[in-house]
């Protein structure tokens, strides 16, 4: 985003002092959590009205990475929580969809600032029934004898769960790089398939993230324009790399707000 020129704003945005106020506030924090990159900071929408919301919502504009959350309290199993890249990296719009028949689409939850949003993070832990044993039952038991990779494979994955530190970064191992029998990939696919968390990055190509059931072990899919997988990865992390914002691109999308801000402060003087 170049803002050589002046930004075209939104039409029908109407900039008010609160809303200009709340954008300043989000720079303040976006400075925290660049200056404090293991937290993040939350922006309380509390103070505007829904229309000014809906303005914020347009003036940040979208970034590379959107996806979704499934509430993980059983009660509200239809809850999903929406997350959004805003065009300043560091900066996360967060929303809900309304009561069903609603047509409001996507409403503004919270907005914020960090390398990821606090609900992405996940510290990987020691998980049971990662790794295969002669004792599995259930719809997976026929496919034990005629594994050939998966158990080591697993195995190491489990280790790393167990012994992860931030210290050590993310340990990822590339599925279509290895030798996989048909039960191996059976067993993976079905054992690791898509949990509670599925985002997509736009920065990284055709990239597909999603949490599996057990925590800080991510799958990460590469595609090309045609849909052909390119790679398959599977990371143990608190957040991929393909969805964390660097410190550089914050500290970039940082410059670009604050001349951003310097624009509508000349628009409303």
């Amino acid at each position: 985003m170049n803002l050589t020129s002046p930004p075209d704003l939104p039409e029908h945005t109407r900039m008010t002092p609160r809303l200009y106020e709340s954008m300043i506030a989000l720079r303040g924090l976006l400075v925290k959590a660049i200056e404090h990159p293991d937290e993040s900071y939350v922006f309380s929408l509390e103070a505007l009205l829904p229309e000014e919301c809906s303005h914020l919502v347009e003036l940040l504009g979208e970034g590379e990475i959107s996806g979704k959350i499934l509430s993980s309290d059983p009660e509200k199993k239809d809850e999903t929580i929406h997350i959004r890249e805003s065009n300043y990296p560091g900066l996360w719009l967060l929303g809900t969809i309304p009561a069903e028949g609603s047509s409001n689409g996507v409403v503004l939850s919270k907005i914020e600032a960090g390398r990821s949003p606090r609900i992405l993070r996940t510290k990987p832990v020691a998980s049971s029934g990662l790794v295969p044993d002669e004792a599995c039952e259930g719809p997976l038991g026929h496919l034990f004898p005629l594994l050939m990779n998966a158990r080591p494979l697993l195995g190491e994955l489990a280790w790393h769960l167990e012994n992860h530190s931030p210290e050590k970064g993310t340990h990822t191992i590339f599925l279509n790089k290895l030798p996989l029998s048909e039960a191996d990939a059976e067993w993976i696919d079905r054992l690791l398939k898509e949990d509670r968390i599925s985002l997509v990055s736009r920065g990284y190509g055709a990239c597909q993230v999603h949490s599996t059931s057990f925590p800080g072990l991510w799958r990460v899919l590469y595609r090309n324009p045609e849909g052909i997988l390119l790679l398959d990865a599977l990371c143990v992390t608190e957040v991929p790399e393909e969805i964390a914002a660097t410190e550089e691109d914050m500290a970039d999308g940082l410059l670009q707000y604050e001349e951003f801000l310097k624009w509508i402060e000349a628009d409303l003087s």
